[in-house]
């Protein structure tokens, strides 16, 4: 009795936040869609409509794609939901096409009239594309239950409402905590910090401002858990040689050149889980630029990631001078879109470049589906270490590829560099590319390859 007494009052509790959720007033100073109205369960979930127009004289010669340098526009939901919800979007103009992502959800909706309706189960985040409109992001989050305090000396609070700090500094044993209907313009830094939290489901803005939002130095014990961070300067979140970091249900959004989602240089014990990523730069690229640096114990799953502009959804590199990166992986993941120019010939879907000396070994992806990849579906490349750094070239053996499905046809490239700097040990299990078995002959390679083998 007492079991069910208790999921009782816990699917209470989740219906009472979902309605509280959409009880509250559009967050203060954000703009209203004019386009969807969204209701979840029969309940009105206010939309933002955000319009980023960067100012072309700030711009680099080399971000000038067209989708780029206009205005950036997208639509997002951001509410909790747990379990089987019914999603009605309401679209104020007349539409013929409608996409929804990550198509691996296999969300078929229904249209009537104006009107879009579907079934999803959450917690999950969809990208719903209507004709040539703005995308809608619709975020479905989990819900929290950590217990923080507004008074607590060690909490930087911030409640509903628009707020200004500029950046905040974290010691040992602090948390940022950003409450729904909270939007904080600024940034974090930490060095030398230990249990250090970010959490909330509100929203940290870097209103392009600062060029990195987040930054920590030899961090130890990280936990970031549901805020949308979005419209940095440069990379979002930069992790400098940090150990037992837990990034969870974040949504980081970037319009800007070099617009990295998360960046782990030199960093060990790290998970990246249930996040959502639209960046104008690689989405994850883990690497190591310092010579004394090492990387391992990477986890990356369950995340969907949009290539927006010159990006990969997921990299190790460019730079990779430290000693070694290993035991890396990143497994059932979506990648929506990788696109733009790169200094080896375009973006991929998801790539290793090795530009350094680093040995980078026992890589595994294991069930990424790929919806577009303009240049190139997957890379492996040896460098000579002097795209970003001053080399020498690097190392690259013991990659797994398993149930990878790549939707349409495109480039699969394996490059070593020389007879001693090879790629070796790369093995594909059950791969599809355009519906169709890959083959080895789909697979190009150079003459500096050894054992790759397609099953």
């Amino acid at each position: 009795m007492k079991k069910i007494i208790s999921l009782a009052s816990i699917l209470l509790i989740g219906f009472d936040l979902l309605a509280q959720l959409q009880t509250n007033s559009p967050v203060t100073g954000l703009q209203s869609s004019d386009l969807y109205q969204l209701s979840v369960n029969s309940q009105q979930i206010w939309v933002e409509k955000f319009i980023v127009k960067l100012d072309p004289k700030e711009l680099p010669d080399w971000f000038k794609e067209p989708y780029v340098v206009a205005p950036q526009e997208i639509h997002i939901a951001n509410f909790n939901a747990n379990g089987r919800i019914k999603v009605s979007v309401t679209i104020s103009r007349a539409f013929t096409n409608v996409y929804i992502h990550p198509i691996s959800r296999k969300i078929t909706p229904t249209i009537s009239n104006n009107i879009l309706s579907l079934t999803m189960d959450a917690p999950d985040y969809l990208c719903i594309e209507i004709d040539n409109l703005p995308p809608l992001f619709l975020f479905a989050n989990p819900f929290q239950n950590y217990q923080v305090s507004a008074t607590d000396p060690k909490v930087h609070y911030f409640g509903p409402g628009i707020h200004k700090p500029g950046i905040v500094n974290l010691q040992d044993n602090e948390i940022v905590y950003i409450s729904s209907g909270a939007i904080v313009y600024g940034g974090i830094r930490a060095n030398n910090a230990s249990n250090i939290k970010l959490i909330g489901q509100g929203i940290l803005d870097g209103n392009f401002e600062f060029s990195q939002i987040i930054h920590l130095v030899n961090c130890t014990n990280v936990l970031f858990d549901g805020p949308i961070i979005r419209h940095g300067k440069s990379w979002t979140i930069t992790l400098v040689n940090c150990n037992n970091v837990k990034l969870s249900n974040l949504k980081v959004i970037s319009f800007g050149p070099t617009g990295d989602g998360v960046d782990p240089l030199g960093c060990k014990n790290v998970e990246i889980s249930n996040c959502f990523f639209r960046c104008t730069d690689d989405c994850i690229a883990i690497k190591s630029p310092a010579k004394n640096q090492t990387v391992k114990n990477i986890n990356i799953h369950n995340c969907i990631m949009i290539g927006f502009a010159y990006s990969d959804g997921f990299t190790i590199g460019f730079e990779t001078n430290g000693r070694f990166i290993t035991n890396v992986a990143v497994q059932d993941c979506d990648i929506l879109m990788a696109r733009g120019g790169s200094r080896v010939g375009g973006h991929s879907a998801f790539s290793i470049v090795c530009d350094g000396p680093a040995k980078i070994s026992n890589v595994v992806f294991d069930n990424i589906h790929v919806e577009k990849a303009e240049n190139k579906l997957f890379e492996l490349i040896i460098t000579d270490g002097t795209k970003y750094g001053k080399g020498p070239p690097g190392h690259i053996k013991n990659v797994l590829l398993k149930k990878i499905n790549w939707l349409h046809n495109g480039p699969i490239l394996i490059s070593g560099f020389d007879t001693n700097h090879l790629i070796q040990n790369v093995k594909f299990i059950n791969c599809a590319v355009g519906n169709k078995p890959l083959t080895f002959e789909m697979v190009k390679t150079n003459e500096f390859t050894k054992n790759i083998e397609v099953k």
